[in-house]
């Protein structure tokens, strides 16, 4: 009798096992195609190679991009998908027509100067290869994404990285 409790037992864990091998392979399939479906949907997207790949509901992105812009659209659209719990961004941006440093620093220059949060930022530019780092103060928590966001979508920036310190009053 105890043999035949055990061998149940052993089927039953054997078997749940199974199923949820199953269940999460359908699941990272599910996920995968979901955001194949939706990068393919969106218009910014139009004319870039990006692959997707799942495995145990963490998310891989690869191929490439022409907008920085691109490659922030696809990781959200990852991000944004049910059931994912990681998402490793390895797209590259390679710009259709590349403008040089100093053109960058001159553009990122323009939007600040347009918009009063970014002007009180006190902010300091650099460019070195498309790669933008940004040190400044900032008003709102909300000014660092809203001000990546803008200058993504310039030609030639292949990656910002922002250092922000608060203002507090």
């Amino acid at each position: 009798m105890h043999r035949n409790i055990l061998l149940s037992v052993l089927l039953l864990t054997t078997g749940l096992y199974q199923t949820q091998s199953v269940l999460a392979q359908h699941s990272d399939n599910f996920i995968q195609h979901t955001i194949e479906w939706e990068i393919g949907e969106t218009g910014r997207l139009q004319s870039t190679v990006i692959e997707v790949y799942v495995k145990e509901r963490i998310v891989t992105l690869t191929g490439h991009v022409w907008l920085y812009e691109q490659k922030l659209i696809s990781s959200q659209i990852a991000w944004m998908t049910l059931g994912v719990i990681k998402v490793n961004n390895e797209i590259r941006v390679v710009p259709k027509n590349p403008i040089s440093d100093k053109s960058i620093k001159q553009a990122i220059r323009e939007i600040v100067n347009a918009d009063e949060r970014f002007r009180i930022s006190d902010l300091n530019i650099s460019v070195n290869d498309g790669k933008v780092i940004l040190v400044g103060s900032f008003l709102s928590l909300h000014d660092p994404p809203r001000l990546k966001c803008k200058i993504a979508q310039i030609e030639g920036v292949v990656d910002i990285r922002i250092s922000a310190a608060f203002i507090t009053y």
